[in-house]
């Protein structure tokens, strides 16, 4: 096998032009070839397109990375073959998909197909009975999960490719100016759509996302919650919720997260009983505009990545902008809450606990993980037995809940570059005392792996509020109603109780905090570090007392 393999020649009949050869011609490359080049990374792009990756191949060559170039089959089918080829005589391990799988004004070799598989669980739910997959040329054993990490830049031109394989570069090797355009790399923003399954169960999953939140993002990372329910405290003014969804985006953050309804190529409207407002759609896409930190988007909403239709939809345009997000995951088809839940879970843990370098790394690693049968089991985890449990008894097919996840391996879709590095932070040690009096000095140790800025902040838990809102209990739609909505919203994201910003130097550092007197409870000491090249950043929890005669006076 091993000398047939070494003798023999790989044959490729193209049905288009390819590579500037004419139609029908073949392309021969023999297997020593292959073997010698030792192929890590195959890109598969149209001929047209290939000049536009010529930066980015140097810049990713640098890194280390072997890397293969050609042009793509015209259908599904040759494409498998094409990366099997590949996978059978080096080791294989990323695919970059470059191009449209379906576009009005392409012409048919500026497209890179995509494969379909037929819906077994989401078509009861009105999806399409085929879902569009690129997953599928990342399984490599047939068995429904991806061996290769996998990602398609939806491109519609050179110079669109050019410019977003350049943002690419910029994402990876902006340095930090200051502290102020660092800031993003601990950001977390999250924009909630309302699930629509009744009021009290509504209730219930949003406490329960925040609950996640709250326990499964560390503590140095700073979060915010938008949601599109009129009773909660973190939705805005409904009539502006479109405008602080984009402002969230803007201001740059690690990730930001949607969650609820979309379609092709809008997500869903935020409902009031006498009115209703879009959360964002193609149109609005125009006013992302993100300078530092362009966010990883993550929208866990149905048919947001549907690059098959024949106009862009929703995340196309989003990754196309050029102050849109870095990459976009979403799912090609109508995508279910149990499945999309399990995935968020098996992100979140990998992001901050996994090995992932690059994105593509982390949703191969999540989709495997969440598929997982062995991994669903696991009673020892309250999160995954919690979605087990709420998944069985809000499914009305709970015997499909496995295959529900299988599909859903299927139908989450990376579109952006697959080798794109995770912006993780450096860690920076805290030595804090566990109690602090309320009115008296924090004394704040710790070791900074730079020289540069240091930000020190007192913090309340996510869980917690500076002022706690009331109750919002009936709805009114007046204009002071909603401007009340709005400073209600403003006051829910603020935790920070005191911060300062002062010099570091690498090594240790000893600095002061004055705790202000109205403080109390449950804290995070939370500091960031940051040099022209370094972020680093740290916490650790501190409760803050109040004295019995302070105790007193305030009950007076």
């Amino acid at each position: 096998m091993k000398r047939g393999l070494k003798f023999a020649v790989t044959t490729i009949v193209v049905l288009i032009s390819v590579g500037g050869l004419a139609i029908g011609q073949t392309i021969v490359t023999s297997a020593n070839e292959l073997q010698k080049q030792q192929v890590d990374t195959l890109v598969l792009c149209p001929f047209d397109f290939q000049p536009a990756l010529a930066r980015w191949l140097n810049y990713r060559r640098t890194q280390g990375y072997q890397i293969r170039v050609e042009s793509p089959a015209p259908i599904a089918a040759g494409i498998k073959r094409q990366i099997q080829t590949v996978a059978a005589l080096n080791p294989l391990k990323h695919v970059v998909l470059v191009g449209d799988s379906g576009d009005q004004f392409a012409c048919c070799q500026q497209l890179l197909a995509t494969d379909y598989v037929p819906a077994q669980v989401n078509v009861y739910f009105g999806s399409d009975p085929e879902i569009a997959t690129d997953n599928s040329y990342a399984d490599l054993d047939f068995d429904g999960l991806p061996e290769l990490t996998i990602g398609r830049i939806p491109a519609d031109s050179a110079t669109q490719l050019k410019e977003f394989l350049e943002r690419v570069i910029v994402y990876e090797t902006n340095a930090n100016r200051n502290l102020d355009d660092s800031l993003w790399q601990r950001r977390i923003n999250l924009i909630a759509g309302v699930g629509g399954l009744g009021r009290v169960v509504d209730a219930v999953v949003e406490q329960t996302a925040k609950q996640m939140i709250t326990d499964l993002v560390p503590a140095s990372y700073q979060t915010s919650m938008t949601y599109g329910s009129w009773s909660s405290p973190y939705c805005p003014d409904p009539r502006r919720f479109s405008e602080t969804a984009i402002k969230r985006f803007n201001e740059g953050c690690l990730f930001w997260v949607y969650i609820g309804h979309g379609d092709r190529c809008r997500l869903d409207h935020v409902r009031l009983p006498d009115q209703s407002h879009p959360i964002l759609d193609t149109a609005r896409v125009r006013q992302l505009s993100c300078v530092n930190g362009n966010p990883i988007a993550i929208c866990l909403a149905c048919y947001t990545g549907a690059t098959d239709a024949r106009e862009d939809g929703l995340a196309e345009k989003m990754l196309m902008q050029p102050g849109g997000p870095i990459a976009v995951v979403c799912g090609t088809r109508v995508t279910m809450p149990y499945a999309m839940s399990r995935l968020s879970l098996e992100m979140m843990e990998e992001f901050f606990d996994g090995d992932a370098d690059t994105l593509g790394q982390l949703v191969r690693v999540s989709m495997r993980r969440m598929a997982s049968d062995e991994v669903a089991e696991q009673n020892a985890d309250p999160y995954r037995r919690l979605m087990e449990e709420m998944g069985k008894s809000l499914s009305p097919f709970p015997q499909l809940l496995p295959l529900e996840r299988l599909e859903h391996a299927k139908l989450i879709h990376l579109l952006g570059d697959p080798l794109l590095k995770l912006a993780r932070p450096q860690r920076l040690e805290l030595d804090v005392a566990g109690e602090v009096l309320a009115g008296s000095d924090l004394t704040v140790r710790g070791w900074s792996p730079v020289t540069g800025q240091l930000q020190v902040e007192l913090v309340y838990e996510r869980d917690r509020f500076l002022e706690r809102p009331k109750r919002r209990r009936e709805y009114e739609s007046s204009d002071s109603a909603f401007r009340e909505y709005q400073q209600v919203y403003q006051r829910a994201q603020q935790r920070t109780v005191t911060k300062l910003t002062v010099p570091v130097t690498k090594g240790t550092f000893e600095q002061v905090v004055e705790v202000p007197a109205a403080a109390s409870g449950r804290c995070q000491v939370r500091a960031v570090a940051v040099s022209s090249d370094i972020f680093a950043m740290g916490a650790s929890a501190v409760r803050v007392t109040r004295s019995a005669n302070v105790r007193e006076a305030r009950k007076r």
